[in-house]
Order: C-alpha cells, then structure tokens, then sequence
C-alpha cells in the first residue's frame, strides 16, 4: 500500500511541477511575442479529416488534425520551452515544419480572424475541461478527435462535429471520437481543470494558424498539505516494511 502512495505522489507532484512552470511562464510573458516552430505531428501516423462546412472559409477543405509539437525559440530565453498546441483557426495554414514564426500570448483571442466570443471560449474550455489527457496527443485518433472537437466548439454549437454549420467527413473512427468528446463537454459542469493559454500568429507579412495551448489548474495549498501527509504516511508505512 506504501508503494502504492508514493507512487501516485510522485506522480501528482511531477504534473504540479510541470503545471507550476507552465502557470509561472505564461503568466510572464502576458501579452509578450514569443518566437515558435512546429516540429511535426504529436501523432505518427496522423489523421485527417475534410472540411464539409464551416462558416468561415477554410485553407483547405482536406485537412490535418493533430496536436503539434512546437518548440519557443525565443531569444535570449525560451519563454514556453517545448509544448502541444492545438488550432483554433481553420482560416489560415500552419507555417512549414522549422519555420520561426512570432505569435503574441493574449488574453483576447483572436483579432486576426474568426474570433472567440464568450461562448465560443466557454465551450473551448469544457472540451479541454471534459477530455483533455496529455497521453491522447500520440494516438492517431484521439488526437484528430480531439482537434475536431475544438474546432466544432468554436465554429458551432451544437456540439456534433457530424451535422451543424460546422461538419466533418473523414474517417469513422476520428468523427465518432470527436462527437464522443463534444457529447461528454455539452455535458460537463465541473471545475475548471485546464489553463488555457492562447497564442495570435504576428508576422507582418502572414498570417498563420492561431493556437491554443493547456496546462494543468495549480492544485489549491490544502492539497498541498494533504499530498505531504499521504507522503509522510507513505515513508512511515515504508520504514515499518523494513523492520
């Protein structure tokens, strides 16, 4: 049982580290420019979908859908290091793979194109809220699922990325894992558990996908004191153990 303890505090204490410096950065670099890079697809091999419609004008009607792998190039100092981000602009196209490309962190997504209005942010965030895991980047269809899903909850609001002003074709393992995660956001009303961190395309000369990008919500300091007690109940139950 021990073992067991420590092992789940090692773990919440690894996600609260990465979550603290990802709360620390972005909180520094409010409304600051960032340089960033796509390194490739977060899933190999990655899926893709086609535009049937939209209210807005795609780059392309046949489509990646994936988590990307961006790395901060800023100088002097990365602000974001490496991370997943997601889009939220079908309108415009990624930059190629190891493109520099300056985005903007805001708090007001997005002026550049299709914006999103209180409503639209709100379900942005339940489909993070509702689904969101890390570990979902590297599967094919998860990952496409999952950008599907964010871009119906921002382009619609019926929640069914096969039907609506916002549609899909594709593969019927990627649609049926976006409708799965839309129907579980339509019905979520819990805490909020995802950081949302948004990022504006800045290039004088371009205009490239604008993004989005989720760290976990700190745990509260009453947590804190319960995790050092279940760690000291752990080393306690461990040192028994060895008697």
């Amino acid at each position: 049982m021990a073992q067991g303890v420590l092992k789940v505090l090692k773990s919440v204490l690894g996600s609260l580290a990465l979550a603290s410096v990802l709360a620390i950065s972005a909180g520094a670099a409010t409304a600051t420019t960032v340089t960033l890079k796509f390194e490739g697809p977060s899933a190999d091999p990655a899926g893709s979908v086609k535009i049937a419609k939209a209210p807005v004008t795609p780059a392309a009607t046949h489509v990646g859908a994936y988590g990307f792998r961006m790395t901060d190039v800023t100088s002097p100092e990365s602000v974001l290091g490496s991370f997943i981000a997601w889009c939220l602009d079908i309108e415009h196209r990624l930059a190629g793979t190891g493109k520099p490309v300056e985005y903007t962190i805001t708090s007001i997504p997005f002026t550049n194109s299709y914006g999103l209005d209180p409503e639209q942010r709100k379900r942005v965030q339940s489909v993070f809220d509702a689904n969101y895991d890390p570990e979902l980047v590297t599967d094919k269809n998860k990952a496409a699922g999952f950008q599907v899903a964010l871009w119906d909850a921002l382009y619609d609001k019926d929640f069914l990325a096969s039907d609506g002003d916002f549609k899909v074709t594709g593969a019927t393992e990627i649609l049926t894992q976006a409708n799965k995660y839309l129907a579980s956001a339509k019905d979520y009303s819990g805490a909020r558990l995802w950081n949302l961190t948004f990022l504006q395309s800045n290039e004088p000369q371009k205009v490239y996908q604008n993004l989005v990008t989720a760290s976990p919500v700190p745990v509260p300091a009453a947590a804190w004191l319960m995790l050092l007690a279940l760690g000291g109940l752990a080393a306690v139950g461990r040192r028994r153990g060895t008697i």
